[in-house]
């Protein structure tokens, strides 16, 4: 494994670099930067400890309230580790994103995390990077070029949307008596197409002619989802239940139909979703319109530290038996949610 002392000269190099990139000034939590298009950097480890490990993670968005929330934890426990470590979102653009990797590799990082804009884009600067000697990982997407992918089954994890969305509809709604459903998607990237899928099969299959799909927009940000939302509710006013493909999908929905009842969410309302982010958590123990979200490990700290072991183990030369390693779907609502949030306090 290909380890290299980087000092504060190196570091200051890498800084450098990275700030002709896009690491944008993310929504709260977020991983501490010191300026809009500032990467997040740690402080060199102390100089008895030996060269620390290092690590460069470049992001789809950071503007997206789940990844925010968890790289706020990454670079916690990172920082406690004494690694080495810059974080920068790409803005959703593949030319970024590929400047941003070439940058890792100069700097000579021991290890580069890929949340890909488009897999497709990066693998053959990835494949630089593992010729470099360098591992390499990829969040979301299985690629070729890597060491290992952590990956959702994003089809599953569309049903399980679909589901709990459908067994609502089914206790509250009737075929003389259909609910109006608004679906918030993004089917800009694949994985998030097979998530949308898994949703409407979910529906298709439990609910059949209880529901009607009347909208479907696509939102990755509570911003973009709310405004859309208001569009929504606007030409279709009795829409009441909302699957999301993710956490800002559900915030803004959220956010949506809290101004819309003043507060006061009727019981066949409701939205179903992914991520469970602290706010969706808070908004469903509140007793607001959320009322599922379907995480994976748990909470941002458990998925923080999950993906820094990952870490760890590339740095360290562990032999994964597979490339693709799946995560695990947890349904959290108001039975299990409170077990999930006390994580973040």
């Amino acid at each position: 494994m290909k380890k290299r002392l980087l000092g504060i000269v190196i570091c200051a190099v890498m800084v450098a670099a990275l700030f002709a990139g896009c690491g944008g000034a993310p929504a709260a939590p977020a991983p501490a930067a010191p300026a809009e298009n500032a990467p997040a950097e740690s402080a060199p480890a102390p100089a008895e400890s030996g060269p620390a490990p290092s690590i460069g993670i470049t992001i789809q968005s950071l503007e997206n309230a789940y990844w925010a929330g968890v790289f706020a934890e990454v670079e916690n426990l990172l920082r406690e580790k004494g690694w080495q470590y810059t974080i920068v979102d790409c803005k959703d653009n593949s030319g970024t994103q590929i400047s941003q990797i070439e940058n890792f590799i100069s700097a000579g990082v021991d290890v580069i995390m890929i949340h890909a804009s488009d897999p497709h884009a990066v693998e053959d600067v990835a494949k630089q990077a593992r010729d470099a000697g360098i591992k390499v990982m990829c969040w979301d997407d299985k690629m070729t070029n890597t060491d290992i992918n952590w990956v959702l089954d994003n089809t599953a994890l569309g049903y399980e949307i679909g589901s709990a969305a459908a067994n609502f509809i089914n206790e509250h709604y009737s075929e003389d008596n259909k609910a109006e459903v608004a679906v918030i998607n993004y089917p800009q990237l694949p994985i998030l197409l097979e998530r949308e899928n898994g949703i409407l099969a979910a529906l298709a299959e439990i609910s059949t002619d209880k529901y009607t799909v009347v909208a479907q927009q696509p939102a990755v940000d509570a911003a973009t989802a709310l405004s859309h939302m208001e569009t929504i509710l606007q030409a279709n006013p009795n829409v009441k239940i909302v699957c999301s493909i993710g956490a800002g999908g559900d915030i803004g929905a959220n956010q949506a139909f809290m101004a819309m009842t003043n507060g006061n969410i009727p019981d066949d309302m409701g939205i179903f979703s992914a991520d469970a982010t602290e706010q969706q958590l808070q908004a469903i123990l509140d007793g607001e319109a959320s009322r599922v979200s379907v995480g994976f490990e748990g909470s941002n700290k458990r998925t923080a530290a999950a993906v820094v072991d990952l870490y760890a183990k590339l740095y360290e030369g562990v032999d994964f038996p597979e490339r693709d390693i799946i995560r695990p779907l947890l349904p959290i609502d108001r039975n299990n949610a409170e077990t999930y949030l006390a994580d973040f306090r």
